[in-house]
């Protein structure tokens, strides 16, 4: 039976490591199934996307999943058709006046993101002099309550995740201004991508 390693960053409720260890996630169950489908098994890793991608340019790793294209990723590695839409938003802790995102620049604010991650052109062409860099949704969250930044952009669905866990009082999601970002498995062989699409 063919076994492929498959890489993704940890982002809870889509992919993570539960208390016991144990890897769950919506995303992840959905790459699994169609990997089963598939005729194959999979070992998973999660890292920093920044390591992921690595190892898959390397060839180290044969997917990668939960994906935003680029120009640029379309040179590097095969995409899959659509494995999701994310609905992405702004978080803000004192200012929900917002109208629009190219307002963050006009008004001299500041937006937390987490660094190296392509968001799409309504974020990812703002002038850099406004971002803020994070390492992780959490550090955005904790910027905007610390007042290091003025807007964060997350994803809703691990925003709503971690409000489960974590005392996020105070901090407001601006609905208006959510925009869905495609995202996709990527793989570094096309003809995988061709088996994987055939099941998705």
């Amino acid at each position: 039976m063919k076994k492929y390693l498959v890489g993704a960053d940890p982002f809870p409720p889509y992919q993570f490591y539960n208390e016991m260890g144990v890897l769950e996630g919506s995303d992840y169950r959905q790459v699994e199934e169609i990997v089963n489908k598939m005729g194959a098994t999979a070992e998973y890793i999660l890292d920093a996307w920044s390591r992921i991608e690595k190892k898959l340019i390397g060839k180290e790793i044969d997917i990668a999943f939960q994906v935003q294209k680029t120009p640029e990723r379309e040179k590097l590695y095969y995409f899959s058709n659509l494995f999701r839409n994310a609905i992405t938003t702004i978080i803000s802790f004192t200012d929900e006046d917002l109208k629009s995102v190219e307002e963050i620049d006009l008004l001299d604010k500041k937006l937390a993101v987490i660094k190296g991650y392509k968001y799409g052109d309504v974020i990812d062409l703002l002038p850099e002099r406004i971002k803020v860099f994070c390492h992780d949704q959490q550090e955005q969250v904790e910027f905007i309550v610390q007042n290091k930044a003025d807007y964060a952009v997350v994803d809703l669905g691990v925003f709503e995740y971690q409000a489960q866990e974590r005392d996020f009082d105070g901090v407001k999601i601006l609905r208006h201004l959510d925009f869905s970002r495609p995202l996709y498995v990527v793989f570094n062989n096309p003809s995988i991508r061709d088996e994987f699409n055939r099941y998705l």
